[in-house]
C-alpha cells in the first residue's frame, strides 16, 4: 500500500530545513512505501534543491507565495491567501493527491480551511480537534481541544459522535462517553451543557453515555471519549501537560532511590506526557485526514504525527468514520 503524506513546513518553531531533512532521514528507515509532499514558501526553493542533492530519497515540494501567520484572522486569510501553504495542502488532500496532511500552523486557518476546501461529513456542522491522552486504564480521546471556541449543545452531541467513531475505529466496540463539566449532576454547567446532557441520554447509539465528568476524574480512565468545547478543552489539555511536566521534574530531581528501573519508568512517563512530542491532534469531522501539531512541537513530535498518520491511513479511519456516521 502506497501512502502519500503532505507536510506544511511553515510556522513551526523548528526551521523548515530541519523538518525537511529529519523527515527524509526518518523516511529512509521506514519499511513501507511512503512518499512525501512538502508545502513551503517560494523563497526556500534554492535551499531545498541543495537538500535534494544531499539526501537520496525522492520527495516533492509545492511552493507558495504566502504563509499564514499564527496571529492572522482565518477568515480573512481564506479570502486573501488561497495560495498559502496550509490551503494548498488542504486542496491537495481534497483532490486525493495526498492521503494525510500535517501542519503546525495557524489552528483557526487549518480548521476553517478544511471546512471550506474539504467539507465536513453530513450532519457535522463544525470540525473538532481530537487528542489522545493517557489515563490509568486507557487512551482517552478528548475533543474539542481547540479547533473553535464557539459552542452549542448540537456541537457537543456531534463531538460525542465523532469521538465514539474514532474509538470504534481503534476497535473499542462500545466506547464510554463523558461530558466535561463542573459537577456530575445533570443540571450542572451552562444551558448548552444541560441540553447536551439530555440529548446524549436520549440517543440510541452504539456508545454508552455515562453523564458528566469532573476534571479530577478524567485520568481515572472511566471514559473512552471526553466531550468539551474547544476553549475549555484547550485549557484543560495544556494545563494537564504543564502540571504533568512540573510533577515529573520534581519527582525526578528529588527522588532518593535512583534505581535504574525507577528512572526508566519516570522517563517513559515523561515521554508519554511531553507536549513537545505529542503526535498531534486529528481534525475530526472533515472528509479527509488532517493532523494539527503544536507550533512548538519538536521534530520528534512531527515524526510521531507522521507515524500516526500512516497508521490511521492503513486503518482507514476516514472510511470507518463515514460508515459510522451515515
Amino acid at each position: 500500500m502506497s501512502i502519500r503524506i503532505g507536510i506544511d513546513l511553515m510556522e513551526s518553531e523548528n526551521s523548515e530545513k530541519a523538518i525537511l531533512k529529519e523527515t527524509l532521514h526518518f523516511a529512509k528507515s521506514l519499511k513501507k512505501d511512503v512518499s512525501f509532499i512538502f508545502f513551503a514558501k517560494k523563497n526556500l526553493e534554492d535551499e531545498f534543491k541543495k537538500i535534494e542533492k544531499e539526501i537520496d530519497y525522492p520527495f516533492e515540494v509545492v511552493y507558495s507565495e504566502h504563509t499564514i501567520a499564527m496571529d492572522e484572522n482565518p477568515l480573512l486569510a481564506i479570502r486573501r491567501k488561497k495560495d498559502s501553504t496550509i490551503f494548498k495542502g488542504l486542496k491537495y488532500s481534497n483532490e486525493d493527491k495526498i492521503d494525510a496532511f500535517i501542519s503546525c500552523g495557524n489552528t483557526g486557518a487549518l480548521a476553517a480551511g478544511a471546512t471550506h476546501f474539504i467539507k465536513t461529513f453530513k450532519n457535522i456542522s463544525r470540525p473538532a480537534l481530537l487528542a489522545l491522552i493517557p489515563t490509568k486504564k486507557n487512551l482517552l480521546a478528548i475533543l474539542d481541544v481547540g479547533a473553535s471556541i464557539a459552542m452549542s449543545s448540537d456541537n457537543l452531541v456531534q463531538f460525542a459522535l465523532l469521538g465514539a467513531a474514532f474509538q470504534k475505529a481503534r476497535n473499542i466496540k462500545k466506547p464510554n462517553v463523558g461530558l466535561l463539566n463542573i459537577g456530575v449532576e445533570k443540571q450542572k454547567g451552562t444551558f448548552h451543557h444541560q441540553k447536551a446532557y439530555l440529548e446524549l441520554k436520549k440517543l440510541e447509539n452504539d456508545f454508552e453515555f455515562i453523564g458528566n465528568i469532573e476534571g479530577k476524574e478524567v485520568f481515572e480512565g472511566k471514559v473512552d471519549v471526553l466531550v468539551t468545547d474547544g476553549f475549555t478543552g484547550n485549557i484543560f489539555l495544556k494545563t494537564s501537560e504543564g502540571l504533568a511536566s512540573f510533577v515529573l521534574d520534581k519527582v525526578e530531581k528529588n527522588i532518593v532511590n535512583k534505581k535504574a528501573e525507577i528512572l526508566k519508568v519516570l522517563k517513559d512517563l515523561k515521554k508519554r506526557l511531553s507536549y513537545s512530542e505529542y503526535p498531534g491532534a486529528v481534525l475530526m469531522g472533515v472528509k479527509k485526514l488532517v493532523i494539527k501539531c503544536h507550533g512548538y512541537s519538536s521534530i520528534k513530535g512531527i515524526i510521531s504525527a507522521i507515524l500516526d498518520a500512516i497508521e490511521l491511513v492503513e486503518n482507514n479511519l476516514i472510511g470507518s468514520i463515514k460508515t459510522y456516521l451515515e
